[in-house]
């Protein structure tokens, strides 16, 4: 397989839309994204920019139960990962989920979201990175996928204020590479001011007020896996990372 098999761009997306080339779904799907992004009022610059400048990667698969779909997952990141110094400085994975049959609670979508990264880590072809902590309690603690720490989005239907997080269609995850946040961690100027902007969008976009595990990685009060897919309910929190991590070459 190659970049060109499983990843799309925009042109390409574009293209196989005119030509009738998309399944309904993947169609809808990113019609739905592309016009979220858009809108001027979405918190996260950076995923807009990303869409706008053409510097996302699109991946759709299938069922979120079906391994053969998880398989494409695997296969999707691991050749973003190997693409993606290549896209832009900053650039965006946002992977696309067939939508379910019938509605599915919180719980069944965080199920589904936790099983797919389960899935990565018990078939990653690389060791974990010896400069990440393996255990997610630490507050250095990353998702690492081929040897690559990186940033995770969930996005899901069930989320009803929490606007930002929301997608009427089913499961989507976007992934960014950690080292393209590097020059704007929380302790530069850069950085700060990018919180500051993303958090007052929030503050217009959702009708819930940031929820409290939302913070700076590193932070020794903040455990960045517990942001990855975040509570509707600010009264909710994780209290322990849902499965054990496999710091071993499968």
């Amino acid at each position: 397989m190659n970049e060109t098999e499983l990843l799309f761009n925009q042109s390409e997306l574009q293209d196989a839309i005119e030509a009738g080339e998309l399944i309904a779904w993947e169609k809808k799907r990113y019609i739905e994204f592309r016009e979220t992004m858009r809108s001027a009022r979405y918190p996260c610059y950076f995923a807009v920019n990303a869409e706008r400048n053409d510097t996302a990667r699109y991946l759709f698969v299938g069922d979120v139960r079906d391994r053969g779909a998880l398989l494409k997952v695997r296969e999707g990141l691991r050749q973003y990962l190997e693409w993606c110094q290549s896209i832009a400085e900053r650039t965006t994975l946002v992977i696309f989920f067939k939508p379910p049959e019938r509605d599915q609670s919180e719980q069944e979508y965080r199920d589904q979201f936790w099983k797919v990264l389960e899935f990565l880590n018990e078939r990653d072809p690389e060791p974990w990175p010896s400069e990440i902590p393996e255990d997610p309690n630490d507050p250095e603690w990353e998702f690492c996928f081929c040897g690559e720490p990186m940033f995770i989005v969930g996005r899901a239907p069930f989320y009803t204020e929490r606007k930002s997080r929301y997608t009427p269609y089913g499961l989507e995850i976007t992934i960014q590479p950690r080292r393209i946040l590097d020059d704007i961690t929380g302790d530069t100027i850069e950085g700060q001011r990018a919180r500051s902007v993303i958090r007052d969008r929030l503050e217009d976009y959702d009708d819930v007020a940031s929820h409290p595990d939302i913070g700076n990685y590193g932070d020794p009060n903040t455990r960045e896996w517990k942001q990855y897919l975040l509570p509707e309910s600010n009264e909710e929190s994780m209290d322990e990372f849902p499965f054990e991590i496999n710091a071993e070459r499968t």
